[in-house]
């Protein structure tokens, strides 16, 4: 792994050289510190499925690559909502296509890390994946999702209203969760962003994903470790609604 982590740390290097500004800087290097999260995060939950060093090897390329295309992105629109004019994951495989830095991998290793990376932002897998590149990308994605949890309750109250709006993507700051939304938790679906309006509809999604996205057992073990589940109730404003999510997501992961 030593030529992907050389290569990982030169390239955050140079856009944390170019920021325009403190505030580029803050979320190029935010999200640098994301990515070192997801890939340890990723790698424990390889071990714990009793992948073989070869598997988690390449699991591990691909959580340390995943979102190497936000960089480019941050700098350029100051902002990571993905859009038609970018998308971060195919930002990210035109970079490692461009530096060439996973062309030592055989052919199908190298698709297979590009197509983790491609896939590890869905809002649902498609259903034809092959079993192998299914259980690779559901790790990349747990770790993708937990570091996101983690990252809301214990980083981002951390920082400045400005800056924390980045993090949420500019979503109305409001003690508001809709039935729709609700409703999506209950019946274990995916929200889509474009149904989340307020901050705290974004957090309740965050629970829902316990029942709805996340997929690998050791996943869970780590959301209950962490006390993500409570650490995000505690963070969400005084709703009914909100305390209608909590109950069913963690009697849903007590059960496990």
């Amino acid at each position: 792994m030593d030529k992907y982590f050389d290569f990982f740390n030169k390239y955050n290097d140079y856009y944390m050289e170019i920021a325009k500004d403190q505030f580029q800087k803050l979320h190029i290097h935010r999200k640098i510190e994301h990515s070192k999260r997801v890939y340890k995060i990723a790698v424990e939950v390889a071990r714990k499925l009793e992948l073989n060093e070869e598997e988690i090897r390449l699991v591990g390329i691909a959580s340390l690559f995943h979102d190497i295309g936000r960089l480019p992105q941050f700098f350029q629109y100051n902002t990571y909502k993905d859009s038609k004019i970018c998308d971060h994951s195919l930002l990210g495989i035109q970079v490692l296509e461009q530096e060439k830095i996973l062309d030592d991998l055989s052919s199908d290793e190298k698709r297979m890390i590009l197509e983790i990376i491609r896939l590890h932002d869905y809002k649902e897998l498609p259903s034809d994946l092959p079993k192998k590149l299914y259980d690779y990308v559901s790790i990349v994605r747990d770790a993708d999702k937990i570091d996101w949890m983690y990252s809301m309750v214990n980083i981002i109250p951390k920082l400045s209203e400005k800056d924390q709006a980045v993090f949420y993507s500019n979503k109305e700051n409001k003690n508001f969760i809709s039935k729709k939304v609700v409703e999506s938790i209950l019946n274990n679906q995916v929200i889509s962003k474009k149904d989340m309006d307020t901050i705290d509809e974004l957090r309740a999604a965050a629970m829902g994903w316990v029942t709805s996205f996340i997929k690998c057992p050791p996943s869970y073990e780590i959301i209950k470790r962490e006390n993500l589940i409570q650490k995000t109730f505690n963070l969400m404003g005084d709703t009914k609604e909100k305390q209608v999510i909590f109950d069913y997501v963690r009697i849903w992961i007590n059960r496990l």
